[in-house]
């Protein structure tokens, strides 16, 4: 995990896909933002994902790019699956698809568009960024944040 940045009281973090597989996640209280867009994502590791996500606090995941919409219904699927079949409670987390939005407009709703339950634990509350095309955008989401705190909103 590697830290980028804090802004708007919400740390940011870059993690690498593997090590999110590798059940190195936040243990609460986060959003995710992965972005894709070379090629389909492979849904055995995304369930797996998901599941791990849910049970390490996630509170909102945010798919961008190419396949985020497939990103989004894989992630409501399984959270429906665990519901239903797999008796598990109430999954509360809020799940969105950005395919025509650019990644600085879909990370600034990371601040400003989320929907957080009650319960959040603002004070511990992190952003996971992640590739799943390998690509390491540290630096750009940097720039992103200095952008953001000069006064850069999103085209409306």
């Amino acid at each position: 995990m590697n830290e980028i940045n804090t802004y708007q009281n919400r740390k940011v973090v870059w993690m690498n896909y593997r090590e999110l597989l590798e059940d190195k996640m936040p243990e609460s209280d986060w959003i995710c933002l992965m972005t894709t867009s070379a090629s389909k994502p492979d849904s055995d590791k995304f369930d797996r994902f998901t599941r791990e996500a849910i049970k390490s606090g996630i509170l909102e995941f945010k798919g961008h790019g190419k396949f985020s919409e497939l990103l989004h219904d894989w992630f409501d699927e399984t959270m429906v699956l665990m519901e239903t079949v797999e008796n598990h409670s109430e999954i509360e987390v809020m799940t969105t698809w950005h395919n025509d939005e650019s990644l600085a407009e879909t990370f600034w709703q990371c601040f400003f568009a989320t929907c957080l339950p009650e319960t959040t634990d603002y004070e511990k509350l992190k952003i996971v960024c992640t590739d799943l095309d390998g690509i390491d955008r540290k630096e750009e989401l940097a720039n992103y944040l200095n952008q953001f705190k000069q006064g850069w909103l999103p085209k409306t």
